[in-house]
């Protein structure tokens, strides 16, 4: 499904992550910007009060933290429960709702993006002649809000789905809003906007792991480039790949000289290292020319530039000179050709 390309965003003022209790008053400014009066909520969280001391927990991520936390005041739960609300269009428990942005305050996160939280429950209480509704919320981040930051693998839209509670006034939430759910393991699946495939749990503060991808075992930016072998299945970093070209041809004693890329056949020269052109005589060591090398995918090959600069002492022999070389894409992992 085709995403709306919203501007969403992660969290009201966190937590000290050294806390348990915070109130709701921040993410409220946005209401009190409309000079409309709001129930502030303080919500506790037991669990980690009971694991300070203990050792650091491995990432698990559980959602809904209603069976570990206090709310306060006490009327939270004596409020009358619905299963959906209307603001603009029905949104039901689950949902993914944007959530305005408080027009002023330097400690709010986000860079100046909506706010994206999943409604978990939402309650009711009257107020003379209407019902006022609140709506606990879990809230997504975004990578450079996590106490860890924003890591290499993290895409530019994407967002961590958190169990970071908190209760919000439903006059500030600006609608329903759309993300996908990336699963890393179906190797079919496509998504165009904003996505999420990671948890923060709130409770450990830590992130869960998303799929090792190629022979480096690292993850996987989907701002760039990875290729499947059709032999083991192994995906491969574009960066590795290049990387791997690269070493091996300053570890070679074949350069493969393309010239004349302007025409259909390209005369192709092997120069040898230890048989490089000369006048017959032992030549005096001479400082190696200042050489940079860069690489490429194109059209399926992969394209070594070795680019030269040459000193004033430098002969002409068959290394200094810019040389290009291109190769077939073979397995990292098996050695197999990838087409």
């Amino acid at each position: 499904m085709a995403l709306k390309r919203k501007r969403t965003c992660s969290t009201t003022s966190l937590p000290e992550l050294t806390k348990s209790v915070w109130d709701t008053g921040s993410t409220n400014r946005a209401r009190s910007d409309l000079e409309v009066e709001t129930q502030v909520f303080k919500i506790e969280l037991n669990a980690l009060e009971r694991q300070r001391g203990k050792k650091k927990q491995t990432a698990g991520f559980e959602l809904d933290l209603i069976n570990k936390l206090t709310i306060r005041p006490a009327i939270w739960y004596g409020m009358m429960s619905f299963g959906r609300f209307t603001k603009a269009v029905e949104i039901l428990r689950g949902d993914i709702i944007e959530v305005k942005r408080p027009a002023k305050g330097d400690d709010i996160p986000g860079q100046g993006k909506e706010w994206l939280a999943r409604v978990l429950e939402v309650k009711g209480r009257e107020n003379k002649d209407k019902v006022d509704v609140y709506v606990r919320v879990a809230w997504y981040y975004w990578p450079e809000d996590l106490p860890m930051g924003r890591l290499e693998y993290h895409g530019r839209q994407e967002v961590i789905e958190s169990n970071h509670p908190d209760i919000i006034d439903v006059c500030t939430i600006n609608g329903k809003a759309d993300i996908q759910e990336w699963d890393e393991y179906d190797e079919d699946a496509t998504f165009d906007g904003y996505y999420s495939r990671q948890q923060f749990d709130i409770v450990s503060k830590q992130l869960t792991r998303p799929r090792e991808f190629c022979v480096c075992k690292q993850y996987y930016n989907p701002d760039t480039v990875i290729i499947n072998c059709p032999g083991c299945n192994v995906w491969m970093h574009k960066d590795c790949i290049i990387a791997d070209a690269i070493e091996r041809h300053k570890n070679s004693s074949i350069v493969i000289k393309l010239e004349g890329d302007s025409t259909p056949d390209h005369d192709v020269v092997v120069v040898r290292k230890e048989e490089k052109k000369g006048r017959g005589r032992s030549k005096k060591t001479t400082p190696k020319p200042d050489q940079s090398i860069r690489g490429s995918l194109c059209e399926g090959k992969i394209r070594i530039e070795e680019i030269v600069r040459k000193s004033d002492d430098d002969s002409d022999s068959g290394l200094d000179t810019d040389t290009i070389i291109e190769e077939d894409i073979h397995c990292l992992n098996c050695g197999e050709l990838v087409p």
